[in-house]
């Protein structure tokens, strides 16, 4: 059977990794303050998460001048903690999608479990919260390793880059 888990509003909303860089897992946390639903990401999918934010705020905001919501601070307006211990359920994303719903003028956040897509979680959002939770999800991805600017590989002690053909050390 099936489970869908849908947040008309969300209250509660935060992204994070656990781990250290280098061997972390990225989650997605959303609900209310009674039923929490965490979302396992890979670390592309929470970044492709926050850019996709980004891009559906900047088209939400043409011809418009500074949006109230441009500059949220997700210490402000995402929970702080991890409700991991209570969380509903929990699931490895496989879809996700980001989109504006005009009527209510929020945007919305379906993930979807990856493997049989038995599980899947849908919620609704404030542009200001949207925008905090894009700016977090900043955080957490550039919080890990540093990226070699020519393969893109996280760098590790060591790193030989194969754009170089080997031959070349990159320093961070």
């Amino acid at each position: 059977m099936a489970e869908q888990f849908a947040f008309e509003q969300v209250t509660e909303l935060n992204a994070g990794a656990r781990g250290a860089p280098g061997n972390r897992r990225f989650y997605l946390l959303a609900g209310t303050r009674d039923q929490w639903v965490r979302v396992w990401l890979e670390k592309t999918q929470l970044q492709a998460l926050g850019e996709t934010i980004e891009q559906v705020l900047a088209s939400q905001a043409r011809g418009a001048a500074r949006p109230e919501w441009a500059d949220a601070d997700p210490n402000n307006l995402l929970t702080n903690g991890d409700p991991s211990l209570s969380a509903t359920a929990e699931f490895q994303v496989g879809r996700l999608g980001v989109a504006h719903d005009p009527q209510r003028d929020l945007l919305v956040v379906v993930a979807q479990e990856g493997v049989n897509q038995a599980v899947s979680l849908q919620f609704w959002a404030t542009k200001l919260q949207m925008n905090a939770l894009a700016k977090r999800i900043a955080e957490v991805v550039s919080s890990g390793r540093p990226v070699c600017p020519l393969c893109a590989q996280p760098m590790e002690d060591g790193h030989v880059c194969p754009r170089s053909n080997g031959h070349h050390k990159v320093e961070a």
